[in-house]
């Protein structure tokens, strides 16, 4: 980021120009290098990687491999996927590289977050997502003082590190009636009044127990949220969050709000409103029928091997 802040004079978190040098430019020309050559040693059969990574696509190029994305976020607009192509091809001429092909675009958002008019991926596979869980990581919900209250998580993901927006959003659902788990701080404490700062916890751990998740609308934290039915409150704060926050305010799943000081008041309307929760709940079942990673697998494998045997 740094480095294309230097070429371009402009924030690469939000989209736009510096975004598309970022991903498509920057990250090419500083890694490309010692990633095909780990990759050449490693020789795969297949590349799986995210949609703004150009380096791994470039490398299966490099190889003569197929490979596959996995999707990270909603759809994103159509000229900005305009312009990342664009300085991508930029880069395979520099490397005078011909793309191989893609075999899937494995993709975790539901139907349903799709905007009006907007077709799938032609090579598209829906994967169901999961919250994110991990062995080891043991969570104990905490005792609170008075525990008829309703129930909110407060997390900000991993890409957004805002002590003061976390303190200011879990006082207001605690004066609006709330028992609130603040999970992702950095500085776990006990219960403290009506908040318990967790440190990290993993989502599959903590979710089933909200009544309502407040986030800043991140990919991974509001697929949990979709696959667990658990409604949201988001207050985006860059990248593809306000995106993420209007699909699923139209969908009824969440409201979007803009001061962190509305996330009592907002939160109390919703669990108070049961056209929420079951708008959720529609959401939940619908990323259940989507396919699960363990039958994603084999598809990639026949393909792979299909495609080695139309080489042949």
């Amino acid at each position: 980021m740094t480095e294309t802040q230097r070429r371009t004079g402009l924030d690469p978190a939000q989209p736009g120009p510096a975004a598309v040098e970022m991903f498509a430019g920057t990250r090419v020309d500083l890694t490309y290098d010692a990633a095909l050559h780990e990759a050449t040693a490693f020789r795969p059969e297949l590349v799986v990687c995210e949609p703004f990574d150009f380096v791994a696509p470039t490398i299966a190029s490099a190889l003569d491999v197929p490979w596959a994305a996995l999707g990270i976020s909603g759809s994103v607009p159509s000229e900005l996927m305009a312009a990342l192509r664009g300085r991508w091809q930029e880069q395979l001429d520099r490397y005078s590289l011909r793309m191989t092909e893609r075999l899937a675009y494995l993709d975790p958002y539901p139907a349903f977050l799709r905007q009006e008019g907007e077709e799938p991926e032609p090579d598209g596979i829906p994967v169901r997502p999961v919250a994110f869980d991990r062995e080891g990581d043991a969570f104990d919900v905490p005792a609170f003082q008075e525990e008829g209250r309703p129930q909110a998580l407060v997390t900000f993901g991993t890409t957004v590190v805002d002590p003061e927006a976390e303190e200011a959003t879990a006082r207001s659902l605690a004066d609006a009636g709330f028992n609130v788990i603040v999970a992702g701080s950095h500085t776990p404490t006990r219960v403290a009044g009506h908040v318990h700062r967790a440190g990290f916890v993993p989502l599959a751990r903590v979710l089933p127990w909200a009544d309502v998740l407040v986030s800043a609308g991140g990919t991974g934290t509001v697929l949990a949220a979709l696959a667990t039915g658990t409604p949201m409150m988001i207050r985006p704060f860059h990248a593809d969050q306000p995106w993420n926050a209007e699909r699923l305010t139209r969908v009824g799943v969440a409201e979007t709000i803009s001061a962190f000081e509305d996330s009592g008041p907002t939160a109390a309307k919703m669990v108070a409103t049961p056209s929420y929760r079951e708008a959720a709940a529609r959401a939940a079942r619908e990323v259940g029928a989507m396919t699960p990673v363990s039958e994603i697998v084999p598809m990639l494998e026949t393909a792979v091997l299909r495609h080695g045997g139309d080489r042949r």
